[in-house]
């Protein structure tokens, strides 16, 4: 009888044993699940930082700019779309307002080599069209001039973590733009604003533009979500699509 007791004690301390390894299990899930939702938050609001950070500093410069230099409308942004016409744009308008850690003129070498990814994967490259410099906080920046009759316009990449990594637009590059000339638009000269500003939330996020924040599209317009979104990353935001690493 005695031995019989024994049998079943052992019985219900294995049964118990199993229990503690199953529910371990369940905790270490949970824990893992949890470690990283919040190193993605993190990541979020890191990225969210460095953009807002970016953004002031290129506001405050271009408007420098314009208090030496007179209103954009006077620019003299003119010439065919070269690599010699964008870096003298930025050579005189905007690189005494900010501070550099590299200048890249028009080189595309070493350093100054940029490939980066899309958001839906597509792999790009800049051409030489586009003048590159670094802050001196490691941001790399592409600058671009473009015009016509009816039109002048800086675009701007800014990679608010530099080279390192994952070189992703809506994930670490977001574009912007400033509008020395805009016929159509007015109100929008003189301003930096994100890539994509002008349309409403509902219609930066559809999937009817390649360039809106959704997945399967580039992506180009995913810093004007974070803004309007009150410089936050919320709730619908492709940042899981956005993890393809540049090697």
């Amino acid at each position: 009888m005695f031995k019989k007791i024994r049998n079943l004690s052992s019985f219900k301390r294995g049964q118990t044993l199993s229990e503690m390894l199953i529910t371990q299990v369940i905790i270490g899930v949970v824990f893992t699940i949890s470690m990283g939702t919040l190193v993605a938050d993190h990541h979020k609001d890191q990225t969210v930082v460095r953009l807002k950070k970016a953004y002031s500093t290129f506001a405050n410069a271009l408007n420098s700019s314009r208090s030496m230099n007179g209103s954009p409308e006077t620019w003299d942004v003119d010439g065919g779309l070269s690599d010699a016409t964008s870096y003298s744009v930025f050579a005189q308008y905007l690189k005494p307002y900010i501070i550099l850690s590299k200048d890249c003129e028009t080189s595309t070498e070493g350093q100054c080599d940029y490939d980066f990814k899309e958001l839906n994967g597509t792999v790009k490259s800049l051409p030489s069209t586009w003048a590159r410099f670094f802050l001196n906080d490691g941001t790399f920046v592409a600058m671009q001039s473009q015009n016509n009759e009816n039109f002048k316009v800086l675009y701007f990449y800014i990679d608010t973590n530099g080279k390192k990594r994952l070189n992703v637009v809506a994930r670490d590059i977001f574009m912007f733009e400033y509008w020395i000339q805009n016929d159509t638009h007015p109100e929008y000269v003189g301003q930096f604003l994100p890539y994509g500003h002008e349309y409403m939330k509902s219609e930066l996020m559809s999937s009817s533009n390649p360039n809106n924040c959704s997945v399967g599209q580039n992506g180009n317009y995913c810093g004007a979500l974070i803004m309007k979104d009150g410089w936050k990353i919320i709730k619908g935001y492709p940042w899981a699509q956005a993890r393809y690493v540049i090697q």
